[in-house]
């Protein structure tokens, strides 16, 4: 009889990590990837195992697969999973293969917004207060965790997505930690209550379950991080001066994981003040990524705010309202946004604190529905691409004005990714200083 193979879908950097994974185990593995241009396909020929790529998908090829390995890209809708129901082969991925074999404590955070942000205040939090122990931040945060599956980690703090989490089998793990629910790629779930059931997955498989909602959902542990009272001699150091209050409560969830651990695993208590001096200490130097909420120096007294990784229009509202607590009531607000809405709902968000932005400039593949949503608030102008958006802000902007670029969208329509975007956007800033 025929030793039966595993099949991998998709061959991005996750879909790399598990067939370098599964080389070490097997000998050949089918690979279906649809993007057949995809360069990185070249890599296949480094791998010491040997693959068949694209396969016909039909019973035969299903007769000899052991085990489906898939991408998080990859929509669950893929005529792969109706085939591998039917013969009833099991579908698994990195993150519960990581979960299943490494022996540490494993700390997973999702939620719509604030999830790499989050996962970098933890990681700062426990080696501060834990130096002597092996702390890494893994998975969508763009490290995957495959490599370091045999590494000795003491805490794995894990960056999930809700594609990650719909491939997860019932399986547990130590601590879930959910940050918020707001709507979000609706272009791949079938509605928002599905996509709001995957990601309390987060805490439906966790041991010890950390939210923002005090809602009773049977689960066996819940901790409401907004009950977490943050030092107030932490709150003025230098580091947060002017952090927005979204990523202020991402860091009283991330004092909620350490509140959970210290009681749980350490078996000790927690006290919010005795550890205050640890804590200033712990962020003195602490740099959140860019793109969030990213203020950018400059000489012409305008303050320009790099927000390109707000891609739904929740994250939009929030950075909206951070701008207007910082701002002087004679200073005025230029939003830039637009791309891909990924069939987000605007009827059914409020949208009314859009009145506090003196204009929006509205760009990319989406930009007619934003324009129709957002004309009954405040002044708003269709403009080409995100070059002219920054030129028109410019000529509308004085002294002391905000220029933010918070796209409540996709950028894939126009641009690589968020990261491109928001690259792009401080590269035309520093054009118009040079003239």
């Amino acid at each position: 009889m025929q030793e039966k193979i595993p099949l991998v879908i998709g061959f991005g950097v996750t879909g790399k990590s598990i067939i370098n994974y599964l080389a070490d185990s097997n000998s050949e593995i089918f690979l279906i990837e649809e993007w057949e241009e995809n360069p990185s396909l070249e890599e296949i020929k480094n791998i010491e195992l040997k693959v068949h790529i694209n396969p016909d998908i039909n019973e035969e090829l299903f007769q000899n697969i052991s085990r489906i390995y898939s991408s998080p890209g990859v929509s669950g809708q893929h005529e792969i999973f109706s085939y591998a129901k039917k013969y009833n082969i099991k579908v698994s991925s990195d993150i519960e293969e990581y979960l299943t074999a490494q022996e540490g404590i494993k700390v997973l955070v999702t939620g719509t917004n604030g999830k790499t942000s989050t996962c970098l205040i933890i990681e700062t939090l426990f080696k501060s207060v834990f130096p002597s122990l092996t702390i890494s931040v893994l998975g969508n945060i763009g490290n995957p965790v495959l490599p370091h599956i045999k590494d000795d980690i003491d805490i794995s703090i894990i960056e999930v997505s809700s594609f990650q989490l719909e491939l997860l089998n019932e399986i547990e793990f130590d601590i879930g930690l959910l940050l918020n629910i707001e709507q979000d790629h609706m272009d791949r779930y079938l509605s928002y209550q599905d996509y709001e059931n995957i990601k309390f997955l987060v805490l439906k498989y966790s041991l010890f379950n950390i939210s923002y909602d005090d809602t009773d959902r049977g689960l066996s542990n819940p901790l409401n991080y907004k009950d977490i009272e943050i030092p107030q001699a932490v709150l003025e150091l230098p580091t947060f001066k002017n952090w927005p209050m979204h990523d202020i409560e991402n860091l009283r969830a991330s004092l909620a994981v350490l509140k959970c651990y210290y009681e749980n695993f350490y078996n000790s208590s927690f006290d919010e003040l005795t550890l205050s001096k640890e804590l200033e200490r712990a962020f003195m130097d602490f740099r959140k990524p860019p793109h969030r909420f990213e203020i950018i120096e400059n000489s012409l007294g305008i303050n320009f705010i790099n927000d390109s990784k707000a891609t739904n229009l929740d994250a939009m509202l929030k950075a909206i309202k951070a701008v207007n607590e910082l701002k002087k009531d004679q200073e005025s607000i230029h939003l830039i946004c637009g791309g891909d809405l990924k069939e987000q709902d605007t009827n059914s968000i409020d949208l009314k604190s859009i009145s506090s932005v003196s204009r929006v400039l509205i760009y990319g593949k989406d930009k007619e529905i934003l324009f129709q949503s957002m004309r009954q608030y405040t002044e708003c102008l269709l403009v080409n691409d995100l070059e002219e958006a920054v030129m028109e802000a410019m000529k509308l902007s004085k002294e002391g004005d905000y220029v933010m670029l918070s796209p409540a969208c996709s950028s894939l329509d126009m641009f690589i990714n968020y990261q491109e975007r928001g690259d792009k956007f401080k590269r035309l800033i520093e054009d118009l200083l040079d003239e």
